[in-house]
């Protein structure tokens, strides 16, 4: 792919846990100049689960769905990814079918690189190669204790814990802080997100309805009380913290999977 500059006044702060907040800044800066901007609109596949494609991108804005294909056949939501998180390099690195596919939700903003590029970089700059098999791994220990823990959770603290943790990461995207903190998540992503029935799932939002937790829409959870959640869910797990080190990119599997395609 032809090199392209990043757009102009593209300097965000990337989130610290990220791929890109990992790295140093002169290594970062290099990085965003290989490969060519892209930008999917909602809905878009990045990446299907199966191909041998093996580029690798990272998320410049927006968030991107990682789902599989489940035992029972049907589609399971893994992870999500935002700013500053890289996907596919699994592909890249072992040159086998990918895991998993990448969905755009919403409009998404991404740098992609040929295999070819990404590996070659990795040669040049060693101190990254290691952030990247640092985030590799931290997906597969972040799928494997989160499939451990959900085993001894009841449905309803799997959907506050979920719950928790989106609205922690969309509460930096929120500009009033007394405003609600609306995650785009269809009900039964949630579902998915958290193994359970979709049923059993909207018995536990109504609850939370209810006593004005949160409210739902199309698409869309809007969290109205976080430290409702983060009471409910510290009432039951004095030891709590986020999921994995990467609060940015939240992943479950009904199985150990990398989750990065």
């Amino acid at each position: 792919m032809a090199q392209e500059k990043v757009p102009a006044g593209h300097e965000p702060g990337w989130p610290a846990e990220s791929f890109l907040g990992q790295i140093s800044a002169a290594s970062r800066a290099e990085f965003l100049q290989l490969g060519a901007h892209r930008v999917f609109s909602d809905a878009t596949t990045l990446m299907r689960e199966g191909d041998r494609t093996r580029f690798v991108a990272v998320v410049l804005s927006g968030w991107a769905k990682v789902v599989g294909g489940s035992e029972n056949g049907q589609v399971a939501l893994l992870a999500i990814r935002r700013s500053g998180d890289l996907v596919g390099e699994l592909a890249a690195m072992d040159a086998a079918p990918r895991l998993a596919t990448v969905v755009a939700a919403g409009p998404v903003s991404a740098r992609v690189l040929p295999a070819e590029v990404f590996l070659a970089y990795l040669r040049h700059r060693p101190q990254v190669h290691q952030v990247v098999s640092g985030t590799i791994g931290a997906k597969f220990r972040s799928a494997t204790r989160r499939r451990v823990e959900f085993a001894g959770y009841s449905v309803a603290l799997r959907v506050v814990r979920v719950l928790l943790e989106l609205g922690q990461l969309y509460e930096t995207t929120t500009v009033d802080r007394y405003q609600p903190i609306v995650v785009p998540l269809a009900q039964p992503e949630l579902a998915a997100l958290v193994g359970a029935a979709e049923p059993t799932v909207h018995k536990v939002l109504r609850d939370l309805r209810q006593r004005g937790v949160l409210s739902t829409g199309y698409r869309a959870v809007a969290i109205r009380d976080l430290d409702a959640l983060r009471a409910e869910l510290s009432c039951v797990d004095t030891d709590w913290q986020p999921w994995g080190p990467f609060p940015g990119s939240v992943s479950v599997a009904p199985a150990p999977r990398a989750a990065g395609a």
